[in-house]
């Protein structure tokens, strides 16, 4: 499950596909887990996903005589 985690000096928020990817992050680069603050993130409704279609488009041309 995606997890967010928030700094809790300066309220700087990064989210990671996994707690594990946020914990290495807090521990190697963020100055250690102790200075986060973890959440998990709500997996989002397929309904709520917009979608866009991409690709080429079909064009119907008509020449007259």
């Amino acid at each position: 499950m995606a997890c967010k985690i928030t700094h809790k000096l300066n309220s700087q928020q990064i989210r990671f596909a996994n707690r594990d990817a946020a914990e290495r992050y807090a521990e190697i680069i963020g100055g250690g887990v102790d200075n986060w603050h973890f959440s998990t993130v709500p997996r989002p409704d397929a309904r709520q996903v917009p979608v866009t279609v991409t690709g080429p488009r079909r064009v119907r041309v008509v020449i007259k005589a």
